[in-house]
């Protein structure tokens, strides 16, 4: 029997213990260095050095990316550096809430931490392109263009400062789910008050004349049970790993966007492993990864639409001629966005040709 990877932290005394014990001992139980990220130039540690990674997630605890690819990322990890580098799953927020995932990494708090770039708005505004509407299709296509924009331009790679990343990839595409009206045309969402997890998001719903309100995945299900929201912007993925089937009367499938999502590592605690195995665990990560995340997305999808059909949700698929009455509230989306970039002094221009050009390729 496989061993469990991951642990539920519950009630906030627990939760306040992690994260005393975490801090002070620099996110890792052998690290004993600064939490901060001012390392990654460090020396390695010397052949031998043992470390347990503490990895927190916004996902709960049996999400696929934990079960189908973090549990076993962390059984590879172990083998290939001979048990000196181990690994613990902390789900569901138990180190900290969605928001704060990225600097629970670069503080120390957690080695390792997964969550949406989108959960902390104006962080990460170059990788805002690939959450701009249509831009890209499923999960892996999607994640293609992502970790190609990533590898090209290295003012992407600059806004994950204070972190060593991991792999970086994209969930499968976002539709509209609603607790009791059918959407059918974009007139239909006016006035609805509409879950978003980020800003490229709210300018989604903004144009369709819709409320955009901002809120983490795992909120959904309660903000939308007890009213707070008519429905919510989320990939069919969510159906399953959330129990929105639960709380959901009817789906618009339009593939409108698709959130990104970032896997990154306190660098600290990297120089706090032999370079031996930091070799052997680079090779674990990366490109492969990125897409073998992408894919899981994608499978994930599939099941949330099967769930969805034998649950008798409604789904309306929007069709090829109707797809221009969807995109054309959205077009100044695209230049806002490119104006915005080049405002702060960034090559938004030149991103978002190249995110263009990879996702009509890959069509």
């Amino acid at each position: 029997m496989k061993k469990k990877r991951w642990k539920r932290l519950l009630g906030f005394g627990a939760v306040s213990v992690a994260l005393s014990a975490l801090v002070a001992c620099g996110g890792s139980e052998s690290t004993g260095g600064s939490p901060t990220a001012e390392a990654e130039g460090d020396t390695p540690a010397p052949s031998g050095a043992v470390v347990d990674l503490s990895i927190s997630s916004f996902m709960p605890g049996p999400h696929p990316q934990h079960t189908d690819l973090f549990e076993p990322f962390i059984e590879q990890v172990e083998e290939v550096t001979e048990g000196r580098v181990t690994g613990t799953m902390y789900p569901a927020n138990a180190l900290g809430e969605s928001n704060a995932q990225y600097d629970l990494v670069v503080n120390g708090v957690a080695d390792m931490s997964m969550a949406l770039h989108g959960y902390t708005p104006g962080r990460f505004p170059l990788t805002g392109v690939t959450e701009l509407p249509f831009m890209g299709g499923n999960a892996v296509e999607s994640t293609e263009i992502f970790w190609n924009l990533h590898e090209q331009f290295p003012e992407i790679a600059e806004e994950h400062e204070g972190t060593k990343v991991a792999w970086l990839f994209k969930n499968d595409p976002a539709q509209l789910l609603t607790v009791d009206k059918p959407i059918q045309s974009p007139e239909d969402l006016n006035g609805l008050r509409i879950r978003t997890p980020s800003p490229a998001a709210n300018g989604i719903l903004e144009a369709y004349g819709a409320i955009p309100v901002s809120m983490p995945m795992g909120d959904v299900y309660e903000a939308m049970q007890r009213g707070v929201v008519d429905g919510a912007l989320a990939p069919a993925s969510v159906i399953t790993n959330f129990q929105l089937a639960d709380v959901t009367g009817y789906i618009t499938k339009g593939d409108f966007y698709t959130s990104s999502l970032f896997v990154v590592i306190n660098p600290n605690t990297w120089s706090q492993i032999a370079e031996e195995d930091q070799v052997a665990i680079e090779e674990l990560m990366g490109e492969a990864m990125a897409f073998k995340a992408g894919e899981i997305y994608d499978e994930d999808g599939e099941g949330g639409w099967n769930a969805a059909r034998e649950g008798g949700i409604e789904i309306y698929e929007i069709s090829d001629e109707e797809l221009d009455a969807w995109k054309a509230p959205l077009e100044h989306l695209n230049e806002e966005w490119v104006e915005e970039m080049e405002a702060q002094g960034l090559p938004g221009q030149a991103i978002f040709d190249e995110a263009i050009r990879l996702r009509d390729q890959g069509e």
